[in-house]
């Protein structure tokens, strides 16, 4: 099929006749049914039959749209970036965190970048630590931001990794539930392994809080376990369990939840990630100078 048969085969398909679909494209009738018969000759069957007055898509049709549907998704993105284009010069800027920055020190990087440059293009998406490579390394989006190592040692193949700040696990609780106390550190080893919430260990947050754990002496074996850090939040919030969470989503909502440092302490790394070889745009070096103000913001309790 040429991309023409396929335009006015998905104008008619989704519009449900031969004249509403013309009308769509700005062609006349006898047009498009002459474009559709040309693509029937080509595929060797028929897209549409007439029943009772009415057009209807074939089987063929029907497995045929689908594929064509993302053949338009495809072309809806390239219209977004070239409307994106002419609205401001600059190459729109593609970002993808962890969920948990998400909520938290990402929004107040984007706020501030927004007021230097108001006119700026921007997507924003999450994905977890492993789509988030493949995304970046596929050239999805122009930079990543996500955990690691506290001491900068970050190494993921197809990717160059920037220690961007360091963070700490903390215990959160309900607030006035047993001996949360937001001005005493809680021992991991004093930790309810009965209530506590278990993080996905897939994820370097939960490797690595699993050692530490481990280390302890505490093997729990958690009956509510999460992949996402602020819906552990959320969980505790509402008096399901007890978490151990990144700093920077466990202070990303409400005092419902009384967060306290731990000991001994677990620290990690913020990363910036964008793909290998490939220089970072204006307009990435500006987000991430605004996301490590951000951070030290953060750390000073700003």
């Amino acid at each position: 099929m040429r991309l023409r048969h396929i335009e006015v085969f998905h104008a008619i398909k989704r519009t449900g006749s031969i004249s509403r679909g013309a009308a769509l494209l700005a062609i006349s009738q006898p047009a498009a049914s002459k474009i559709i018969k040309h693509a029937e000759l080509g595929l060797g069957f028929k897209l549409f039959r007439r029943a009772r007055g009415r057009l209807h898509p074939t089987e063929e049709a029907e497995v045929l749209f689908a594929e064509v549907e993302k053949v338009f998704h495809g072309l809806e993105s390239v219209r977004r970036v070239a409307r994106n284009l002419r609205q401001d010069p600059a190459t729109p800027l593609r970002i993808v965190c962890l969920p948990g920055l998400g909520i938290s020190l990402v929004p107040r990087a984007l706020s501030l970048y927004r007021r230097k440059r108001p006119r700026a293009a921007i997507e924003i998406a999450t994905r977890h630590t492993g789509e988030l490579a493949v995304a970046l390394i596929s050239r999805e989006f122009d930079l990543g931001i996500g955990f690691g190592p506290q001491d900068g040692d970050r190494t993921v193949p197809g990717l160059d990794a920037t220690l961007v700040t360091t963070g700490e696990m903390v215990y959160i609780d309900r607030a006035g539930r047993g001996r949360a106390r937001a001005d005493k550190p809680m021992r991991l080893a004093d930790i309810d392994e009965n209530r506590l919430i278990g993080l996905n260990s897939m994820h370097f947050l939960g490797v690595l809080l699993r050692a530490a754990l481990e280390k302890e002496g505490l093997h729990p074996m958690p009956a509510l376990q999460v992949q996402t850090y602020y819906i552990a939040r959320a969980l505790v919030a509402e008096g399901s369990g007890c978490a151990v969470v990144d700093e920077f989503t466990a202070r990303a909502g409400g005092p419902e939840v009384t967060v306290q440092r731990i000991e001994p302490r677990v620290r990690f790394g913020v990363y910036a990630y964008s793909p290998e070889l490939k220089p970072l745009s204006k307009g990435a070096a500006e987000f991430l100078d605004c996301f490590r103000t951000v951070c030290r913001e953060a750390q000073s309790g700003g």
